[in-house]
């Protein structure tokens, strides 16, 4: 089907951009020694034909698209020409019919005649007026095309942040599980209840992050559970050497940001921090909302004279990234070592879930 068919807004412009034409071809038959009667009742309902002959254009350029280069326009010219000739030369007879037709009525009984006179210029008028045509049909054509590309981006943008959510969800710490393991196997031995407490955590951090997985935003109040599932569970193997500082303004839990956006970076903090340092330290996470906007902060202990872990920058430049991808310039990440305290700081819009 024609663009222009398939929508009526794009319909109505398109033939109120005839009016203007209308009232040319009549200004121009006025000129000439028609009365107004005869020029309105020719112009009007002449354009109108024009404007449904002419889409017939659309279907020749669909067939003989443009290539990127000037090569193949000489035989592309040749139909196109030959086209508006035959356009412009039926457009004329048209006007021919319709001047006899409308010569039934009073005041237009030398419309005929008029017409007959003036058939060279409708004629070259159509040809004229199909050529416009086809400029016309070349340009929707390449908006189709541009739209079609701009969707297809989107999906193939679509389909990279579901599989790099997907890559993200399969390795969701592996050490992490490993390490959970080992020590929910020594605690089996000495420590019955807490093997059965850490079993019980690990089984629901592991029902949260699958959970969470299957979306692509959550709210921060969500991100915060998981979090705290995953830290409940590091507790138990670092004890003592583990402690939580939270302070969180419950005015930013509603807030969406992409799914497991939080936890790698807590993950990170333990480590890449605590878990290098033989006294272990106090991992601080903090939340406020600030003119319309939520900064996030997580902060750990480092061994400031430590060479940096490998893999460290990977999980910072993911998160960078998904955050960036969602919020754009809307939002700021930035990471700082400094005395010992390494930060990471993620700044983004309070949107909520409608």
């Amino acid at each position: 089907m024609h663009p222009l068919l398939a929508s009526r807004a794009r319909l109505g412009a398109y033939l109120l951009g005839w009016a203007p034409i209308a009232l040319l071809l009549a200004g121009i038959a006025r000129s000439q020694g028609w009365s107004w009667a005869e020029s309105g009742a020719l112009a009007f309902p002449l354009c109108l034909l024009a404007a449904f002959l002419f889409l017939s254009a659309w279907f020749l350029c669909r067939a003989l698209p443009l290539g990127p280069t000037l090569k193949g326009l000489g035989p592309h010219g040749a139909a196109w020409g030959t086209a508006a000739l035959l356009m412009g030369g039926l457009w004329a007879g048209l006007a021919w019919v319709l001047a006899r037709l409308l010569a039934w009525f009073p005041g237009l009984e030398a419309l005929p005649h008029r017409v007959n006179i003036a058939l060279p210029v409708l004629t070259g008028l159509g040809i004229l007026l199909y050529l416009a045509s086809v400029a016309l049909s070349y340009l929707m054509l390449a908006q189709d095309r541009a739209s079609e590309a701009e969707r297809k981006g989107a999906e193939l943008q679509l389909l990279a942040q579901e599989s790099e959510l997907k890559a993200l969800r399969a390795q969701l710490n592996p050490h992490f599980l490993f390490n959970s393991l080992n020590s929910l196997s020594a605690l089996t031995a000495v420590d019955p209840a807490r093997a059965r407490e850490m079993c019980l955590l690990l089984s629901d951090f592991l029902r949260r992050s699958l959970g969470l997985g299957e979306r692509r935003l959550v709210a921060l109040r969500e991100e915060l559970d998981l979090a705290r599932a995953y830290l409940a569970i590091e507790q138990i193997r670092f004890g003592k050497r583990l402690q939580l500082a939270w302070a969180v303004d419950p005015a930013t839990e509603p807030a969406l940001l992409p799914t497991l956006l939080l936890q790698p970076l807590v993950e990170n903090a333990i480590k890449h921090g605590i878990a290098a340092l033989p006294e272990g330290g106090t991992l601080s996470l903090a939340a406020d909302v600030v003119e319309g906007h939520v900064i996030l902060r997580v902060e750990n202990p480092m061994d400031a004279e430590a060479p940096a872990p490998q893999g460290l920058g990977l999980g910072l430049r993911q998160v960078r990234q998904r955050l960036l991808g969602r919020f754009g310039s809307r939002a700021r990440f930035e990471t700082t070592a400094l005395d010992g305290i390494h930060r990471v700081t993620l700044v983004f819009p309070l949107e909520i879930e409608s």
